[in-house]
C-alpha cells in the first residue's frame, strides 16, 4: 500500500508533554516521509493561535486541523474548511457560564478570548507545563462581532455538564473532557459542534466515488495525547474500524 497521508495529534504525541518541541528522531522521520511524497497533517484540539511554528521543530505541516476538526488550514495558513459555532450556540454557552461564574473561552483564528472569568483561566494556563497555551481578556464580549469562533473551552464541574445539556441539548454541542479534574473539582472541556459521524460518512463516500475505498485502511481512534503521566486513572482508548463497518450517515 502506498501511504498518502500521515496525521498526528500535537500534545503528548508529536510533542511530549512538558517539552518545547518534537524530538529530533520524530522530526527526521516526518521530513523523510514528506520527501517521499507523503502529506503530513497536524490534528489537534488546540486552537490555531496555540500552534506556533517554533514548537514544531522545523516540521512544516501540509495541513493543520485545529479545534477538534472545526478549522482546517493549508501550509500557508489559508482556511480550506471550517465549521464555526453559531450565534445561538455561543450565546447559550455564555448564558450558562455567566449564571454560575464558570470560566469560558472562545477560540478564534487570531486568539483565544476568555468571555467569562478571565483571571481564573489565565492562572490555570500559567500553571500548565505545555507551551503555547495562552488566552487574552475578552470579557468585553465583542470579538465575535468580527467573525464567529470555531470552538469553546470551559471549566465546569462534571456533574453540571448535564445541567447544560438538559437546557440546551437541542443544540447538539459536544463536551469533550481534557485531562483530569483540578483541585476544586472542575473538569476542563473542549466544546465543539456535533457532526463527527456525518463527517466520517462524507469522507468514506468521497473515497468510494474516487475508487480509492478498497485501497484505504481507515483507523478511527480517540485522542491519545494531552494527558500528563502524573494524572492517574486515565487510559488511552482506541478502536480500529474497517471500512465495511462504517457507513455514510445522513
Amino acid at each position: 500500500m502506498q501511504y498518502k497521508l500521515l496525521v498526528s495529534d500535537f500534545d503528548n504525541t508529536l510533542v511530549p508533554f512538558g517539552e518545547p518541541k518534537p524530538r529530533p528522531a520524530v522530526v527526521k522521520a516526518v521530513k523523510k516521509l514528506q520527501a517521499a511524497g507523503v502529506k503530513f497533517a497536524l490534528s489537534t484540539g488546540r486552537a490555531y493561535p496555540c500552534v506556533h511554528r517554533e514548537q514544531l521543530g522545523g516540521i512544516r505541516p501540509d495541513y493543520i486541523v485545529t479545534c477538534n476538526g472545526a478549522c482546517v488550514t493549508d501550509s500557508k495558513g489559508t482556511v480550506v474548511a471550517e465549521h464555526p459555532l453559531t450565534n445561538e450556540e455561543m450565546y447559550a454557552l455564555v448564558d450558562f457560564c455567566e449564571d454560575y461564574n464558570y470560566p469560558l473561552q472562545f477560540n478564534f483564528r487570531d486568539g483565544c478570548y476568555v468571555y467569562c472569568e478571565y483571571e481564573a483561566l489565565r492562572n490555570n494556563y500559567a500553571k500548565m507545563g505545555s507551551s503555547g497555551l495562552t488566552c487574552v481578556d475578552g470579557e468585553d464580549q465583542n470579538r465575535h462581532l468580527i467573525d464567529m469562533p470555531h470552538s469553546a473551552f470551559a471549566a465546569v464541574p462534571p456533574e453540571h455538564v448535564a445541567d447544560f445539556m438538559a437546557k440546551y441539548g437541542h443544540l447538539n454541542l459536544n463536551w469533550m473532557q481534557v485531562g483530569a479534574k483540578n483541585a476544586d473539582g472542575y473538569g476542563f472541556y473542549d466544546i465543539v459542534r456535533g457532526g463527527m459521524d456525518k463527517g466520517v460518512g462524507r469522507i468514506l463516500e468521497k473515497l468510494e466515488k474516487s475508487g480509492q475505498l478498497e485501497n484505504t485502511l481507515v483507523l478511527f481512534m480517540s485522542d491519545n495525547g494531552g494527558i500528563p503521566t502524573c494524572a492517574p486513572g486515565w487510559t488511552c482508548r482506541w478502536k480500529r474500524r474497517w471500512r465495511r463497518e462504517t457507513r455514510p450517515t445522513t
